[in-house]
């Protein structure tokens, strides 16, 4: 059996506080006549007639149950043994319940929520003892509605196509963190590389009168600022990082000490908050990188220099444990599988990830889209429940120097009727700006492939590249992409780049979607597809450089995400199998990946 027993929250360390992981064996109760609350499931100490490994969700193996079949109604329950603390506020965390859920602490319902991409806690002080307590979860998860985010989880009791095994109940972390009872509950650090200097806001439960600030480069010291304040529980300062008038000029290369895939150089940043009689009430480490992404005539920046991103699709799941990792070494080796290939990032598509994939992205060097799972029918409960949900998903993950891109739509689900609908239309327009309000420092994706209306990236989806042989479809794929007048006006899925008076030509253009070549290796399955298919290795190989010199030779597209890093399920088009084995020589992709030119942007 899979224990994830990894550190709970490696972004941020705490001076003067206990994690206690709650992963491991929960008794587990399938409830599938809707029984629970009326016999008060939740208060009986009734033994329930399972158990489950969390954070695995029940449909994996890993979970120690295995059973893909419809169970809307499940129930969980732990106890845990506590010496208690009168000083100290005890914060019950839940990185991911899928969807709606209802936590009980001694018979009590401490908290409702809903949704499954972000993580939610709960003080539960109050309803503890001394020694013995018990923790119930009730989850709900529709098997089958369509008009909440669900992502890639299909609404039929066998995955097909491009959607695949539904994921419910708890299936990320679960921990208890043990505070002071003034604490810093949020942070958020903005870099301005051009000021040399960062924006630090943060909040906290109760009021402080004094914060302080120390920044260390490679543990060295470089920057300590002290603010008081007036019993406040807001605060905001800028903290210079380089000297202003160094940078300007030209005595300090500051290149070098940003954030880059290349040079992923992290900044420690010690954040300290004080009482009206400056006795320390909390401390915390975390980090930030200088980063700052862009875009100038249609061309991609980071840190002010053309930058092209060389992406692969990511879907996060993993064939034992299904949308939840089955350890830390699994997100480590899909990250440097990914850079193996030629890589520099990932789109994480129909997923927000757990925090720990950020933070690797982050210390590895690894750019991050961050994508909104959607839904796939457009009305009022959709609309309330995706917004809800990503605007948690962009604060939670403000952070992250890895995350360069903020995607809330993907090719007109959830939307599908934009061309005539000007409700759907709307929608699109206010997400994007949405977005931009929650976080100004990236750029954002208004509908990921096409029927764009606002959007910072032109990103198009191309699958029609044609097999092998077929030349007549090779030429039309080539032609396709030579420039950004024609990949504005083209319809590669039969819908329109550009929803009508919405085209640019001032952003990036990126190729988002493309390739998905399916070669099987051992695998007979009638179900199995990609996009196109190739039989041997060499055909492979042959086909993957044909396609990504076409976009080399395009002189309008400044950046490309291929399709995708590894199998799912019935889903082979991967460079990987599911379970994570090269199908090809990661050499001879990278070296093809690497013929489309670092330098390629600076002279279109």
């Amino acid at each position: 059996m899979c224990i994830r027993n990894e550190e709970s929250r490696p972004y941020l360390i705490r001076k003067d506080s206990e994690i206690i992981n709650l992963n491991g064996k929960w008794e587990f109760e399938f409830d599938d006549f809707n029984i629970g609350h009326k016999d008060f499931w939740f208060k009986n100490k009734k033994k329930f007639s399972k158990e489950i490994e969390v954070p695995f969700p029940f449909q994996s193996k890993l979970s120690g149950i295995n059973d893909p079949k419809f169970h809307d109604h499940i129930w969980y329950k732990k106890n845990i043994n506590l010496t208690l603390n009168n000083n100290k506020r005890y914060i019950l965390n839940f990185n991911g319940v899928d969807y709606e859920s209802e936590i009980y602490v001694n018979g009590n319902l401490v908290k409702n929520h809903i949704g499954a991409i972000n993580r939610f806690k709960v003080d539960i002080t109050n309803y503890l003892v001394e020694g013995d307590n018990s923790i119930c979860v009730y989850a709900y998860d529709d098997s089958i509605s369509q008009d909440f985010p669900r992502g890639k989880q299909y609404w039929e009791e066998k995955s097909k196509s491009i959607f695949y095994t539904r994921t419910s109940g708890i299936y990320k972390n679960v921990y208890l963190e043990i505070l002071n009872n003034t604490y810093i509950d949020e942070y958020y650090i903005t870099p301005d590389i051009d000021k040399g200097e960062i924006k630090v806001t943060t909040l906290t439960n109760n009021n402080i009168n004094k914060i302080e600030y120390i920044v260390y480069l490679e543990n060295k010291q470089i920057s300590h600022y002290i603010s008081e304040v007036k019993a406040t529980k807001r605060v905001e300062n800028c903290i210079v990082i380089w000297d202003k008038n160094d940078i300007f000029n030209g005595s300090f290369h500051h290149e070098e000490y940003c954030w880059t895939p290349e040079n992923p150089c992290l900044y420690d940043i010690i954040i300290n908050v004080y009482s009206e009689t400056n006795i320390l009430l909390d401390s915390i480490k975390t980090y930030f990188g200088m980063r700052k992404v862009s875009y100038e005539d249609g061309i991609f920046k980071l840190n002010n220099r053309p930058y092209y991103q060389k992406l692969v699709l990511i879907q996060g799941y993993f064939k034992d444990g299904l949308l939840t990792y089955p350890s830390e070494k699994a997100l480590i080796d899909d990250i440097k599988a990914a850079k193996e290939l030629g890589f520099n990032g990932g789109r994480i598509h129909q997923k927000v990830e757990d925090p720990l994939f950020y933070y690797l992205c982050d210390k590895l060097g690894f750019i991050a889209w961050l994508e909104c799972p959607s839904g796939q029918v457009f009305n009022e409960k959709l609309i309330t429940l995706q917004v809800h949900e990503w605007v948690d998903a962009v604060k939670q993950n403000y952070n992250h120097p890895s995350i360069f891109t903020l995607v809330p739509l993907n090719e007109s689900w959830g939307v599908p009727s934009l061309t005539t609908n000007k409700r759907e239309e709307n929608y699109q327009s206010s997400l994007y700006y949405l977005t931009k309000a929650i976080d100004g420092s990236r750029l954002v994706v208004g509908n990921d492939g096409w029927e764009i209306t606002y959007s910072d990236i032109c990103s198009i989806h191309n699958y029609r590249h044609g097999d092998k042989y077929d030349l007549a479809t090779h030429k039309k794929f080539y032609e396709s992409l030579q420039n950004k007048e024609i990949l504005a006006n083209s319809c590669p899925g039969n819908r329109t780049i550009y929803l009508k008076g919405y085209k640019t030509k001032d952003v990036p253009y990126m190729l988002t979607e493309f390739g998905g070549i399916s070669l099987r290796i051992n695998n007979n399955n009638s179900d199995d597809w990609g996009y196109s298919e190739v039989s041997e290795t060499k055909d492979f190989i042959d086909e993957y450089k044909r396609i990504i010199e076409a976009i080399n030779d395009s002189t309008g597209l400044c950046g490309y995400c291929y399709t995708q890093l590894y199998d799912v399920e019935q889903e082979v088009n991967g460079l990987l199998t599911y379970d994570r084995k090269f199908k090809v020589d990661a050499k001879k992709i990278k070296e093809i990946n690497d013929l489309v030119s670092k330098t390629l942007i600076f002279t279109k």
